[in-house]
């Protein structure tokens, strides 16, 4: 009798942190799970709601930790491992889940993923040594340095991220682009913000309609445009395109051919040894060149004045034009051509109510072409750095 009563002590106590257990995890809505794997793997997160983050860690281990949990949602949540590959998915009975969840994942530091939320924000820690494929419908994106390529979009919320080496292919539907230095080529759209990138190393797209774009030094082609901000772009070594319907253009230097477009504002370029054409319907045009044999130049402007800088030294043909509408006699004295170089011809032409004039400069060379209507244009020897 005395035996059975101890066997039946010893079961109950057996018993109890299992029971204990399972009812902390149902009662706190937690599941935990962890996988041995080994580096170069991939972990595979797809939920219809919920924040992930991801810590890269020295283990070869994948520790997953999901919090915020419905009890009869408990066996909604999928923690697989096949190989190399964990797979952690999770659909909640029902559409509208009233829910906060988060998901909270360790993988080895050099380790592949590819996530995906419905209704989160979307974090993965520095040191992350993989490919990074994920997207959200309702959240930001907030990612550390990287090294590795990063494909991420999101349809409601702000991109951050620090250092990466790789590609870059980034786009939000509503929200601000914010990134570091980027160790590859770079593509990064937005319909409703800004976008700001430190440097690229190579090419870079970026696209938005309705914010500003500032971007460091580019390291390849550039193509950069917005419907209704400003563009500050460092120097470029390649071809640069800058197009903004509703702003100013800034370029700080290009070794290729230049094309800048504005409706609404100023354009600036300094340090320019590739070919120009820029235009503007409703500002000034401001361009330090140095004409090196690559292809003709024009600066337009439909209403603003035009300055031109050239190095002394330059090989370079200047024809500037200005248009005057409107009366004649009482306009055509109040616009100017000026110069520091000696012009070749100086024409004031009241048939075709133009002042025209050309430069040859050191002989001739690269053509030049200026065209601006009722203001005044300057051709100055450049500024001594």
């Amino acid at each position: 009798m005395k035996r059975a009563f101890w066997f039946g002590i010893l079961a109950a106590c057996t018993l109890l942190p299992a029971q204990a257990q399972r009812t902390t995890v149902e009662e706190s809505g937690v599941r935990s799970k962890s996988f041995k794997v080994s580096k170069g793997g991939m972990l595979d997160v797809s939920t219809s709601v919920g924040d992930i983050r991801i810590s890269p860690w020295g283990k070869e281990e994948v520790y997953v930790s999901v919090e915020g949990l419905d009890e009869e949602d408990l066996d909604r949540l999928k923690m697989t491992q096949s190989g190399n590959t964990v797979r952690v998915s999770f659909r909640p009975r029902w559409g509208d889940y009233g829910g906060s969840v988060r998901f909270d994942i360790n993988v080895p530091s050099a380790f592949d993923l590819r996530l995906k939320t419905a209704g989160g924000d979307l974090t993965i820690d520095n040191g992350l040594q993989g490919k990074v494929d994920g997207s959200t419908a309702g959240g930001n994106i907030k990612l550390g340095s990287i090294k590795g390529d990063i494909e991420m979009s999101t349809s409601g919320g702000d991109i951050t991220s620090g250092d990466f080496s790789g590609n870059g292919y980034l786009h939000t539907s509503g929200g601000d682009i914010n990134l570091g230095k980027v160790g590859g080529t770079l593509e990064v759209s937005t319909s409703g913000g800004d976008i700001r990138v430190e440097y690229v190393a190579k090419s870079l797209e970026a696209k938005t309609s309705g914010g500003d774009i500032e971007v460091g030094d580019v390291g390849g082609e550039t193509s950069v445009s917005t419907s209704g901000g400003d563009i500050r772009v460092g120097s470029v070594s390649g071809k640069a395109s800058l197009s903004t319907s509703g702003g100013n253009v800034e370029l700080k230097g290009a070794s290729g051919v230049v094309s800048a477009r504005t409706s609404g504002g100023d354009i600036h370029l300094v340090n320019i040894s590739g070919s120009v054409d820029a235009r503007t319907s409703g500002g000034e045009v401001d361009a330090e060149l140095n004409p090196t044999g690559k292809g003709s130049s024009r600066l337009v402007s439909s209403g603003g004045k035009i300055r031109l800088y050239l190095p002394e030294q330059a090989k370079a043909t200047v024809e500037a034009a200005i248009r005057v509408h409107g009366s004649w006699g009482r306009r055509s004295d109040r616009y100017k051509i000026k110069s520091d170089f000696t012009a070749e011809s100086y024409d004031r032409d009241e048939d075709e109510e133009e002042i025209r004039a050309v430069y040859k400069l050191n002989g001739g060379g690269e053509r030049i072409e200026l065209e601006t209507v009722n203001s005044d244009i300057e051709i100055l020897k450049s500024r001594k750095r």
